[in-house]
């Protein structure tokens, strides 16, 4: 049986399919939801981004008064654990922002570009254990940086993104100056290539595409200036620390007797046209969405929209959903942790409000910081913990399956293998989750009637078969989201 379109765009370019919601029937509804999605509002950061920015000031007030009572030895002291407000205020609205990025997946109608939008978060990776600063800015970085920029041009996309102060955070740019530059002399410091490096190996050309350690240095004297001030998070090009003088980049020559933002971003621009770029971009989205093993034919199509088009990502998308190749062969790759999850939510049709953060009720909560601007998220248990922690049906469960959110292993992202994700022990911890999931919101919903709402037309005979012969109801709705069908796409 030939699975169609609509399903196969459900849970090959989307996050599977949803009661009540109408699949796209054609690429113009796919691309058009990546155009619609780029200017719908996004539920995170929890505060929205102008209030996220409008708090920044209130959590270095946070920090300033733990800093001044941790030095007095005034802390408060809950059993034998020193209270960190700062910490738990971070912890607090980390979670919330986690949570609603779930939800954002769950319910937006718009399923390839929220698969895009995972998708290009892990290209530009950050991680939230790096710092502070990271933590109240990965939400940031993909709700102003990535998600308005996916459906624009690539080049516009890398300077977004890589320039965001949770990148020059995450890569230690706020620590690289010139070394013979006034704030260099000043401080005894120097040139630090990871931007560049991680500029060129994966955000741009890949590693391996003839680019050498010289370009990489090179690059970095290129990009000393760049930094961000806290409280405000917003880039600047600071002069003072940059390198003078001329650097060649691949060919390319940058800089000058004076240095300045502008030189950055031609650096970019030169990065993102290039004929390494475009096929090592083309060929990660083929990895992404269809098969380990990308089919070359789709590749050299979407390389081609690349450079007929400049950039514009688009029509770099519509090439890949337009050829016919990108429709065959299900079950290619396996559904990570966040799409298995969001996939199963949207399945049995889980309300928002059973996924907002957990709060340990019993224990009670307290507030440890006044500042009435911040009064939500500053909370503790009476045993000094966060107050609020991981839904075990939604964020618990992703971390639990090895893929914490904002929180990938290091620059390159999350590993794409379906080695990696369909392993005994992660089906064993699925099959769990699932069962978890039914007995609370699988009622006394019909399993032949779930099975038709989950996958459709993609539903093989034989677990149409197993689902029919289970023990009992909860048993066979469980079995639909540990079916091969289910955890592929």
């Amino acid at each position: 049986m030939t699975t169609t379109f609509a399903t196969m765009a459900s849970i090959r370019f989307g996050y599977g399919r949803r009661p009540g919601e109408t699949p796209p029937e054609n690429v113009d509804a796919l691309i058009a939801g990546v155009e619609r999605g780029s200017r719908a509002p996004c539920l995170f950061p929890h505060e929205g981004i102008e209030g996220r920015r409008a708090r920044f000031p209130a959590y270095r007030d946070v920090q300033r008064a733990y800093t001044k009572a941790r030095d007095s030895n005034m802390l408060e002291v809950v059993g034998e654990r020193r209270i960190n407000p700062y910490a738990i205020t971070l912890s607090n609205a980390l979670q919330r922002d986690r949570h609603l990025k779930v939800q954002q997946a769950v319910f937006s109608p718009y399923g390839f570009f929220e698969r895009l939008s995972c998708f290009w978060s892990d290209h530009f990776s950050v991680n939230v254990l790096k710092s502070s600063a990271v933590r109240i800015l990965a939400a940031m970085h993909e709700a102003e940086a990535i998600r308005p920029n996916l459906a624009g041009r690539f080049a516009d996309l890398v300077k977004a993104s890589a320039l965001h102060p949770a990148m020059l955070d995450y890569l230690d740019q706020t620590r690289s100056v010139g070394p013979t530059s006034p704030v260099g002399l000043k401080a005894g410091r120097g040139v630090n290539e990871n931007l560049a490096r991680e500029l060129i190996e994966l955000h741009t050309m890949g590693a391996g595409s003839g680019y050498s350690q010289q370009d990489v240095r090179e690059a970095a004297f290129v990009l000393t200036g760049l930094w961000f001030r806290s409280p405000a998070f917003k880039t600047e090009f600071r002069p003072k620390a940059s390198e003078t003088g001329v650097y060649r980049v691949l060919g390319r020559t940058y800089g000058g007797r004076s240095r300045n933002i502008r030189q950055v971003h031609a650096l970019i621009d030169d990065l993102a046209a290039r004929e390494e770029t475009r096929r090592h971009i083309c060929r990660k989205l083929v990895v992404h969405f269809i098969s380990d093993d990308p089919p070359q034919p789709v590749v050299d199509a979407m390389v081609e929209a690349w450079q007929r088009h400049d950039g514009e990502l688009l029509a770099v998308y519509r090439a890949m959903l337009e050829h016919p190749r990108s429709w065959e062969e299900e079950g290619r790759k396996a559904r990570q942790p966040f799409d298995f999850v969001v996939a199963g939510l949207r399945a049995l049709n889980v309300p928002a409000d059973a996924l907002e953060p957990g709060i340990n009720k019993k224990a009670g909560w307290r507030s440890v910081w006044d500042a009435a601007e911040l009064a939500d998220v500053s909370m503790i248990t009476s045993k000094g913990n966060a107050a609020l922690g991981a839904n075990p049906l939604s964020v618990g469960a992703i971390t639990q399956l090895g893929q914490p959110i904002w929180q990938a292993p290091s620059p390159a992202g999350w590993e794409e293998g379906l080695s990696t994700w369909i392993t005994a022990s992660q089906l064993t911890e699925r099959i769990a989750w699932a069962r978890r999931l039914v007995a609370r919101f699988g009622g006394d919903a019909d399993p032949r009637a779930f099975l038709q709402t989950a996958m459709a037309d993609a539903a093989r005979a034989d677990t149409i078969e197993t689902v029919a012969r289970a023990p009992n109801r909860a048993v066979a709705m469980a079995m639909v989201l540990a079916s091969p069908e289910f955890n592929r796409r």
